[in-house]
């Protein structure tokens, strides 16, 4: 969606996309380009600046008080969509650590009271890499589901790690 410039004060006002809740406290964040075709990494070779600016992105990695670290990586609007509707359906289909829901521990608390309702546009790739657990015909329903193919699931989730290969 294009965000009018009105909104954002022509670019020096920040706004809100989407609310997570980490479960510790983020200490520091660091951005890196993510890794392309040929191996490298992105800006550290001439041909990265050949990249169409869709191939472009950043990996935005936090460290917790606790010693965590976590990532942060966008996605393509087809991918998340794919994505997300298999993430809403592996919430009632897979047994979870405690009998936790992990949609619910995920979405952001904020003390006090909200006047509006937590943005739930990032994906949880743990919960997500439990559909490669699955049996195979657990994973054939479930991609039958939400209209795709087992294969498909599996490549959007072999970009997302590759992508996350940096060090």
């Amino acid at each position: 969606a294009v965000v009018s410039t009105q909104s954002t004060g022509g670019g020096m006002k920040l706004l809100r996309k989407s609310d997570i809740n980490i479960g510790a406290h983020v200490n520091t964040f660091l951005r890196t380009g993510i890794r392309i075709h040929d191996g490298s990494i992105l800006g550290t070779t001439p041909a990265s600046s050949l990249l169409h600016p869709s191939e472009k992105r950043h990996v935005t990695w936090f460290g917790t008080l606790d010693g965590g670290i976590g990532s942060f990586l966008p996605l393509a609007e087809k991918r998340y969509r794919r994505l997300f509707m298999l993430h809403n359906k592996l919430v009632t289909a897979v047994a979870h650590i405690g009998g936790l829901n992990p949609k619910k521990f995920r979405t952001a608390k904020m003390p006090g009271r909200w006047l509006m309702n937590p943005h739930r546009n990032i994906l949880d790739y743990q919960l997500l890499t439990n559909f490669l657990s699955l049996s195979h015909t657990e994973r054939r329903e479930l991609a039958k589901q939400i209209g795709t193919t087992p294969g498909q699931i599996v490549d959007d989730l072999m970009v997302i790690q590759k992508a996350m290969m940096i060090f």
